[in-house]
């Protein structure tokens, strides 16, 4: 269920008309499945233009990876044993800063999710269940124990995507930064975690309604304009 937290305000300052135009729309609480999208408020290099899927929300912090910021490595010579269930050319993601030396691998299916799906684990990286190689996050989407054998993941699954690191904020950290205008938060949709990186934060502010699409134009610049 979602609380409503109140409203936000993001300016989108457009160089070339010389005015502050506000774009507001509704705050909401994320969860999981989630996808949080970077507005041009948030001025951290480390999250700017990012789209971030979230994998646990709680009291106790927000655990999420980037899923449209990609390395040079591939994920098949990443890990080369699950080669066979990577896409092809799939590159492994920039997850976040945290932790950027581990890996974390998502995994998106058609059907419901496997049998022995298990819940995600918590955003202190707790989980009640220490076995099995799939833990849903959301329907549809799971994480992948890499440590693994590869044939003991669901053939369901039909993408796993890696990512070098993760996103993570703490005790009402990331309430603050919804409050203050930094991020929205979205609906996922199925293809998000396999889309061209380099247009997925685009997309999603294009598919949704106004006043949130009218930031889909932004520039990359404004000063240029």
């Amino acid at each position: 269920m979602r609380h409503a937290l109140g409203a936000c305000d993001v300016a989108a300052w457009w160089q070339n008309r010389g005015v502050v135009e506000v774009v507001a729309t509704p705050v909401r609480v994320p969860r999981a499945g989630d996808l949080l999208v970077a507005t041009p408020r948030l001025v951290d290099p480390n999250f700017d233009r990012t789209v971030v899927f979230v994998i646990e929300h709680q009291e106790a912090g927000t655990l999420g990876v980037v899923i449209n910021r990609n390395s040079e490595i591939s994920c098949a010579s990443a890990v080369p044993r699950w080669a066979p269930r990577f896409s092809e050319g799939a590159a492994v993601g920039l997850g976040g800063p945290v932790e950027p030396q581990d890996l974390l691998a998502l995994g998106t299916t058609l059907a419901p999710p496997p049998a022995h799906a298990r819940p995600s684990p918590s955003a202190t990286g707790e989980s009640s269940d220490a076995g099995g190689v799939w833990r849903s996050v959301a329907r549809g989407v799971g994480l992948v124990d890499l440590t693994a054998d590869p044939s003991e993941l669901d053939t369901e699954v039909i993408a796993v995507r890696i990512y070098g690191g993760h996103a993570g904020w703490g005790p009402g950290q990331l309430r603050g930064e919804l409050e203050a205008g930094c991020w929205w938060v979205f609906d996922a949709v199925p293809g998000d975690l396999t889309a061209d990186a380099a247009a997925l934060w685009y997309d999603v502010l294009a598919r949704q309604a106004p006043p949130a699409c009218l930031l889909s134009n932004y520039p990359d610049d404004p000063s240029l304009n």
